[in-house]
């Protein structure tokens, strides 16, 4: 019983000693309140993940310290809560950072806003909340610090969440009330005048986290705020490499000084009135905004003009630097300018530039994507010449874009209405056109439904239709695979029924749609076509078709059907590569892995006859290269004919990491008519012909043809053509694309930013000797990555950086060996990669404008990566070891 009486006296003790809550603020009119106030901002490496490799060094930033006076002028003679106030900013001064030993080590320093007048804010002030600010003609950094402070007089006094406008932008806010004191944290902001890009991949981006909390303490007696302490935290972590991450820290302090009667109070009907009255009296004219903080126009007065640019870093365009770090550098080097770069500007520089790169500038201006760089290109550019490879380049370029707009979509539709002769280009067109829109898509899933969107597709579609040959229909097949839209579906399904290349290009289409949107009766149509229920199926349609059942929605019924069919060896190489798929499916997938699982238990599927395969066919996925975020991986088909002929190989490269699967490159060979059986011979005969397609960050280009018939392919061997290496692809590539802005509760606006580009040089060989029945071909794919970020709190009076970049180059050498002496015919594939260095440098700079300071430090870190020769799969390495090894000459004696 004493206990129960013990914990009631207490309770009432407790919430007797809490202070009463403050119903509403109340600032008296005619009365000045005296604040103090100061806000810290530093920047630095996100130590929370650099310090797992590395230590991160001393901070840079700089702290504003001021007093201000609010002054309300004008109450309302209708509601007592409605008030004009007037704040009045007193002369702030700049502190930064500058002890090279001390983190938090700061030291004064002169700066421009010394030489500043403060003229006041109006803030519209009505029951707590700010409807609307004027002011006079100030600079737009002292606006957005007075914005800050008025932001931070909005107030609620009950626990809950809202929506609320103030520095930041439309936020929502969280309060928790206890006694005079209030917790206030805001999250989810958005900002009306400046959108952030939306990423297409996440594996190629940044992940951008912020927190913003507030403790707010109030006058009881006064119903005034008495202080205010602040904390807010920005961090940026690019996904891919997540030692490339920066970190914002902004603390601030309000604190409430004293009172007085100093001021007279104007009176007036309504607000309007009163600010008549003021901007009268002042000469002067006051300007409404919200209380969201804006930047002045873009002007950047720290780049380099054109000419200048051209002269410092144009050599790093030259074309013997593609495919290196150096290329892709220079690229990233012109891509602001030029998106800053006026269309007369544009145009000079490139009538005055040294003809050498002048294709590596216009890949620039398709990842530039303004009016004016696309107009210019589109002017530079003759799409009616014979020569279409400077088309196609820039085109490709275009159509890898991270971040395409409505305007570059219709842009390139003009260009696919102008009467192009050329049917290659405008296969390229239309796959350019419909690469757009999948990334359109793909940043946004509403614009799925856009105008623009829709109208592409029915191009396509009715287009498709008006096709009256085979060159047409795989063009249009090309482009539905590309804009991968699901509304698609029946039309590719009816394709995939037909059968042959159409039916196989048809499910590549599919496949590129996404299995999520495959239905129940899609499904049957892929255990048709995997059990060849309608002729002149594809051999590979059949394997892809298996591929999609183990990925869309599989259940033990579907795992088990397509295991038992492997004990049919009418097609031996078809059941090897399905059964290698299903190895794979294992390894990405826990749901096919249980069910295959529990299957082989069962005798009826665990047993020799499905799973001791003996063709020569084979798929695998290893490991490429792995960090601690992200693996880089490959992947290898081959299929072979039954007389040992190749049929069909592909290389694909994709990362994986945060989930996602990014496509890097694919690169298929393919070989028909070649090493036929007599059966296939007599149903389906097939013409000599061989072809490649390739895949550039997931964007899939028209197929190449080496050569169709005989005669071709003879004419290639007796002239050599293919002996030297032939460019496939030879690019700069824009990947990322990202800015962020944050605006801290003080005004002061976090930039952060992501670049990357990808510098590419694909290309290929092969000698072929008749004398020795046998061929050699080399793929060189030599790519390099340069990815650049910053994160950046600029004003006009102080500036303060850290800025990162991060890149390697490699080689990729892919050889095959071919042996057509012997029957069946021996093959050896290798992958190799030599060793390369990927660097990770990071610049810390602070300075003051019109001042001597400039504090900068560097650091640099780098990986080693050691040069690999790839283990395939076992047939090709016995293969590979019967072939390359040294052969014994017999003595003649």
């Amino acid at each position: 019983m004493w206990i129960t009486l013990l914990l009631i006296a207490s309770a009432i003790g407790f919430s007797q000693s809490l202070p009463a809550p403050v119903p509403s603020l109340h600032y008296e009119t005619g009365v000045t309140y005296k604040y103090s106030y100061q806000f810290t901002i530093l920047l630095n490496e996100d130590s929370n993940i650099t310090s797992r490799v590395a230590s991160i060094g001393r901070n840079v930033g700089y702290q504003v310290s001021s007093e201000f006076l609010l002054s309300p002028i004008w109450q309302s003679p209708e509601n007592s809560k409605e008030k004009l106030l007037k704040l009045e900013l007193m002369k702030p001064t700049l502190i930064v950072s500058s002890n090279m030993q001390s983190a938090e080590g700061v030291g004064g320093h002169w700066s421009k806003l010394d030489n500043l007048s403060y003229p006041p804010i109006y803030i519209h002030w009505n029951d707590g909340i700010a409807k609307k600010v004027y002011v006079l003609p100030d600079t737009r950094d002292l606006i957005n610090i007075k914005k800050g402070i008025a932001s931070l007089l909005q107030l609620r006094f009950t626990d809950g969440q809202v929506k609320e406008s103030d520095v930041s932008g439309e936020c929502d806010v969280r309060y928790k009330a206890h006694g005079t004191t209030i917790k206030k944290s805001k999250y989810n902001c958005e900002r009306s005048s400046l959108k952030n890009n939306v990423a297409t991949k996440q594996l190629l981006s940044p992940t951008v986290v912020t927190s913003s909390d507030f403790f707010i303490n109030l006058n009881p007696q006064e119903n005034i705020i008495k202080t205010i302490d602040g904390r807010e935290e920005v961090r940026m972590t690019f996904n891919l490499w997540k030692q490339a991450a920066s970190f914002v820290k902004s603390k601030m302090h309000l604190s409430f000084m004293e009172q007085y009667d100093s001021h007279a109070i104007i009176k007036g009907k309504n607000v309007a009135a009163v600010l008549n009255s003021i901007a009268q009296e002042m000469g002067t004219t006051l300007k409404a905004e919200t209380l969201e903080a804006t930047v002045d126009e873009d002007i950047c007065s720290n780049c380099m003009p054109l000419n200048e640019l051209i002269k410092e870093y144009g050599g790093n365009l030259f074309p013997e630097f593609l495919g290196e770090l150096k290329s892709a550098a220079g690229f990233l080097k012109f891509l602001d300018t030029f998106r800053r770069a006026s269309k007369k500007e544009l145009l000079m520089l490139f009538k005055n530039t040294d003809k050498r790169i002048l294709t590596q500038l216009l890949d620039v201006l398709a990842a530039a994507q303004t009016n004016d760089a696309l107009d210019v290109a589109f002017e530079l550019i003759d799409f009616e010449s014979k020569d279409i490879d400077i088309a196609e380049r820039f085109l490709l370029c275009l159509a890898t874009s991270p971040n395409p707009s409505e305007v570059v979509i219709s842009k390139t539709l003009k260009l696919l209405n102008r009467n192009i002769k050329n049917e290659k280009l405008k296969a390229t067109i239309l796959i350019t056109l419909s690469s757009l829109v999948r990334t359109y898509c793909t940043g946004n899933t509403a614009n799925v439904n856009s105008l623009i969107v829709q109208n592409v597709n029915k191009i396509l579609m009715n287009g498709l239709q008006e096709c009256k040959d085979i060159a047409c229909i795989v063009n249009h097949l090309l482009a539905l695979r590309n804009i991968a839209l699901p509304q698609n579906l029946p039309v590719l399904v009816e394709y995939v029924k037909r059968g042959g290349i159409l039916g196989l290009m048809a499910l590549e289409a599919m496949k590129d749609i996404g299995e999520q949107h495959f239905t129940q009766e899609i499904n049957q149509v892929l255990f048709r076509v995997y059990n060849q229920f309608w002729p002149h199926q594809e051999s590979a349609a059949r394997v892809l078709a298996a591929e999609l059942l183990m990925k869309s929605h599989p259940t033990v019924e579907t795992i088990g059907e397509i295991i038992s069919s492997l004990s049919i060896q009418e097609q031996p190489e078809i059941s090897t590569l399905v059964l290698k798929k299903l190895y794979n499916s294992m390894q990405e997938s826990s749901t096919v892995r249980s069910c295959v699982t529990d299957l082989l238990k069962n005798t009826t599927f665990g047993n020799y006859y499905n799973l001791a395969q003996n063709g020569s066919s084979s798929s695998v996925i290893n490991e490429l290269q792995a960090t601690y975020d992200a693996n880089v991986t490959y992947g290898i088909n081959v299929e072979m004919r039954p007389t040992g002929m190749l049929k069909r190989t592909s290389f694909d490269l994709s990362m994986l990491g945060n989930g996602e699967n990014a496509h890097l490159m694919s690169m298929s060979l393919f070989v028909e008519g070649f090493g036929l059986t007599d059966e296939e011979q007599k149903e389906n005969p097939e013409e000599h012909s061989a072809g490649m397609q390739l895949s550039i960050l997931g964007v899939h280009l028209r197929p190449y043809i080496f050569f169709t018939g005989t005669g071709e392919l003879m004419g290639l061997i007796w002239s050599g053509a293919g002996n030297n290496p032939t460019p496939a692809v030879q690019a700069n590539f824009l990947i990322i694309d990202q800015s962020h802005t944050v605006v801290l509760q003080n005004g002061i606006h976090v930039d952060l930013n992501l670049k990357g580009a990808l510098s590419a040089d694909i290309s290929g060989s092969v000698e072929v000797s008749m004398w020795n029945k046998n061929a050699h071909a080399v793929v060189k794919n030599k790519g390099s990555l340069l990815v650049n970020g910053f994160c950046r709190v600029d004003t006009s009076f102080v500036e303060s950086h850290v800025d990162f970049g991060m890149g390697g180059g490699s080689v990729l050498d892919m050889v095959v060996d071919l042996d057509f002496a012997k029957k069946p015919m021996a093959m050896c594939l290798q992958v190799e990669q030599p060793p390369f260095i990927f660097r990770h440098n990071i610049r810390k700079t602070e300075t003051i404008p019109g001042t001597q300071l400039l504090i900068k430090t560097v650091k640099r870190r780098s990986m080693y990566f050691p040069g690999k020769s790839f283990n395939l799969f076992r047939k090709n390495s016995d293969s590979c070891r019967k072939m390359l090894q040294p052969k014994k000459h017999k003595s003649f004696w």
